[in-house]
């Protein structure tokens, strides 16, 4: 009895290669990453030394699309939009990607959430996140021995 199946196309001589089956599983893990990337845009994140700085990437989006709100130590990054055709014209295919989608972060206390600005340029929204003062580097000073 095999209790664990696993398929190795370009190990199975026997069979010959089976180009239907190894493509079909190749489109469905690229349908499912596709629609993985409806529900959560990329995310970059970059420590400074006076602030952290988050990139979404949404491109198609627009400045009023996006929400960023703050509400104890959540940053929630929010969007929506609808796909408006064009009256009079119909669609053969639509791939543009539209919808809505929302990512959650907790930004700990290291972060003074007062200070917190947002920027969306050339399709990616920029979130910047200042660092509280104990947080941030600390110069090098001599101590006196007393």
């Amino acid at each position: 009895m095999t209790l664990v199946s696993f398929y190795n196309p370009l190990a199975s001589r026997r069979r010959g290669f089976d180009f239907e089956r190894v493509f079909d599983s190749f489109v469905k893990s690229a349908s499912e990453m596709a629609n993985a990337r409806l529900s959560y845009p990329a995310v970059n994140i970059y420590e400074e030394p006076e602030r952290f700085r988050l990139e979404v990437a949404a491109p198609g989006y627009q400045k009023d699309d996006f929400k960023v709100s703050i509400d104890n130590d959540m940053l929630k990054i929010s969007a929506e939009k609808e796909n408006n055709p064009v009256e009079g014209e119909a669609y053969t295919r639509c791939e543009f990607l539209t919808g809505s989608f929302e990512r959650t972060f907790v930004v700990g206390k290291a972060i003074d959430t007062n200070k917190i600005d947002a920027r969306y340029d050339n399709g990616i929204l920029t979130v910047f996140l200042s660092k509280r003062d104990e947080a941030k580097p600390q110069k090098p000073r001599s101590i006196k021995i007393d």
